[in-house]
């Protein structure tokens, strides 16, 4: 995954960017890189598979979706937001977008975003001659 530079998040080197920093219902996220890929952890609870989407376009990952919580009364004080969001990452070109995989279980969505065979270590045996 590549970055680019935001001046309100400055995410560091091999991290994806984010730019909707003027959505208050951005779910928070975890990025994890490993030598096969890259995980990105989102929380969501509450939100069902049928109320988010995923879609890839070029070297962009966009994730979307909306929640509604009904609340019998009147709220003293809240924390919990409902309502839309969407996260945008940038995907580098070492990554393989063909075989992206999202699984969501108790509220967290997972994003493996596999490195392509290029991009990946790999250990050359050594003959001798």
């Amino acid at each position: 995954m590549t970055t680019q530079t935001c001046m309100e998040c400055k995410p560091s080197t091999g991290a994806p960017a984010t730019h909707d920093h003027k959505l208050a219902n951005r779910p928070v996220t975890d990025v994890i890189e490993s030598e096969t890929g890259v995980d990105l952890i989102l929380d969501l609870p509450g939100v069902s598979q049928d109320q988010m989407g995923l879609i890839i376009e070029q070297d962009t990952l966009t994730v979307t979706g909306h929640r509604d919580l009904e609340m019998e009364g009147t709220a003293v004080y809240r924390e919990s937001r409902s309502g839309g969001y969407r996260r945008v990452f940038s995907i580098g070109q070492d990554m393989d977008t063909e075989h992206i995989t999202a699984d969501l279980k108790d509220g967290v969505l997972r994003i493996h975003v596999p490195k392509a065979a290029k991009a990946r270590p790999r250990r050359i045996d050594i003959t001798s001659v």
